[in-house]
C-alpha cells in the first residue's frame, strides 16, 4: 500500500475497509478477491473514471498486495487517485481477461480460490467464460456482495461527503421549483437544475434529476422532455446531488394553481408516512419493519391512489446507472435484515394519483445510535407556484 496524504479519506481508512475486506475474505474461504464494479473499488481505493465500460478490475490477495488491470488510457486515474502500487494496463488492442490472467500468473494466484461477483453489471457472462478457460487451475468462488457488506455501515468520513451532497441536492431542488411556472418547459427546469446542482460544489450523478409534468408524472422513471408546464400541472421532481460518487437524493412535488382536494389529502398521507418511517427507524429494527409502517399509511388514502415501489433503498457511492444502493439492502416487505448505526437510506413515500399526477416526498436519512436523522434541510411539504 503507497503511503500518501493526498487522497480522499486518510490512509487509516482505507486500511480499515481492506482489513475487513479480507476478515470476509477468510470467512468465504477465498485467498483472492476480484473486484470488478466501479463502486466497489472506488470504495475500497478511490478508484474512479468514466470509462468502466472497458473491463477493468481491482485483485484483492487476502495477504499481498493489491493490484489492478485497466485500460492502458485509465492507468493515470490509478496513479493519481489511489494508494495502489502495482498496475498492469493492456491495451485496446489487447484482450482484457488474458491480461487478467497474465497478471494472476505473475503474482501466484492462478492456483488459488478466487472469488469473483457473478452478478456485477462490468463482469460480462462472455468474459467470465474465458477466464474460466484461460485459468483452468483456480478455482472461482461466486462471492457477490463481499465488498457491498462492508459499504452498508458508512464511516464518519463518508457521512460527511453525503452532508455535502445534500447541500448540492438543495441548491438543485430550490433552483427546480423556481423554474416552474407555467409555459416554462421541462428542459428550463433542468438546465436550472443543473446549473444550481454544479454551482452548488457538486458532480455528475448517477442518475440523471428526474422532471416530469402533468400526465407524464405518471410515467415510471420520466426525465424532461421538452413538454411545456401548464396551468393545474403536477412536476415531479427527483434530484441526487453527488460528490465524490457520493449521493443524497430527495424528491418533491409542485403543483401550478390551487391545490385540489385529492392532492391535499395525498400530501398529508405521504407527510404523515414519512415522518412514521422515520420515526420508527432505528438500530435493531428489521427492515421490512420500516417498510410496513410506511406502506400501512399509504394505504390508508381515500383517493384510490398506491405506492408502487419498496419504501426505501440504501444510498452511497454509485456510478450510472444508478445512485442507489438498493440492491444491497432495500426497505421491502420481505428484507429481514437489522438496521445498525450509520446506515443512509432514501426513503421515498410516494403515490401516484390516477389522472391527477404523483406526491412525492422523500428524505435521505442516516441511522442514529436511537433514531435516525434527515442530511437534508430542505422544506418538506407540496410547493404551490402561479
Amino acid at each position: 500500500m503507497l503511503r500518501r496524504d493526498d487522497l480522499l479519506f486518510p490512509m487509516e481508512e482505507y486500511e480499515r475497509r481492506l482489513d475487513a475486506l479480507r476478515h470476509r475474505m477468510g470467512a468465504h474461504g477465498v485467498e483472492a478477491l476480484l473486484v470488478t464494479d466501479p463502486e466497489g473499488m472506488h470504495y475500497l481505493t478511490t478508484y474512479q473514471t468514466i470509462g468502466y465500460y472497458y473491463f477493468q478490475a481491482l485483485v484483492v490477495p487476502l495477504e499481498s498486495e493489491p493490484f489492478m488491470v485497466v485500460r492502458l488510457l485509465e492507468e493515470s486515474n490509478v496513479v493519481t487517485r489511489t494508494w495502489i502500487e502495482h498496475c498492469r494496463p493492456y491495451l485496446d488492442t489487447e484482450d482484457p481477461i488474458a491480461k487478467l490472467v497474465h497478471s494472476l500468473e505473475e503474482f501466484g494466484l492462478d492456483k488459488r480460490r478466487i472469488g469473483y461477483d457473478r452478478k456485477g453489471y462490468f463482469f460480462r457472462a462472455h468474459e467470465q467464460e474465458k477466464l474460466f478457460s484461460l485459468c483452468p487451475n483456480a478455482k472461482f468462488v461466486e462471492c457477490s456482495g463481499l465488498v457491498e457488506e462492508g459499504r452498508l455501515i458508512k464511516s464518519d468520513h463518508e457521512i460527511a461527503l453525503m452532508r455535502k451532497a445534500a447541500r448540492a441536492a438543495e441548491a438543485g431542488m430550490e433552483a427546480g421549483i423556481n423554474a416552474v411556472t407555467v409555459g416554462a418547459s421541462e428542459n428550463d427546469v433542468a438546465a436550472d437544475i443543473h446549473y444550481a446542482m454544479y454551482k452548488a460544489g457538486g458532480e455528475y450523478p448517477a442518475l440523471s434529476p428526474f422532471v416530469a409534468s402533468g400526465p407524464r408524472c405518471l410515467i415510471g422513471h420520466a426525465t424532461w422532455e421538452g413538454r411545456a408546464i401548464e396551468p393545474k400541472d403536477c412536476v415531479m421532481l427527483e434530484i441526487g446531488g453527488c460528490i465524490q460518487r457520493y449521493h443524497c437524493a430527495m424528491m418533491r412535488t409542485v403543483y401550478l394553481g390551487e391545490p385540489p382536494k385529492p392532492l391535499k389529502e395525498a400530501e398529508a398521507v405521504v407527510l404523515e408516512a414519512v415522518q412514521a418511517t422515520m420515526d420508527t427507524i432505528r438500530p435493531g429494527i428489521t427492515a421490512k419493519t420500516a417498510d410496513a409502517v410506511n406502506r400501512s399509511i399509504i394505504a390508508s388514502n381515500t383517493i384510490g391512489a398506491g405506492q408502487a415501489t419498496r419504501s426505501g433503498y440504501s444510498i452511497g457511492i454509485s456510478f450510472p446507472p444508478d445512485w442507489g444502493e438498493g440492491h444491497i439492502l432495500s426497505l421491502q416487505p420481505d428484507e429481514t435484515r437489522l438496521l445498525e448505526t450509520n446506515m443512509t437510506f432514501h426513503l421515498i413515500p410516494w403515490i401516484q394519483i390516477p389522472g391527477l399526477g404523483v406526491m412525492a416526498l422523500s428524505e435521505t436519512i442516516r441511522v442514529t445510535e436511537t433514531g435516525c436523522e434527515s442530511l437534508l434541510g430542505f422544506e418538506r411539504k407540496l410547493f404551490v407556484r402561479e
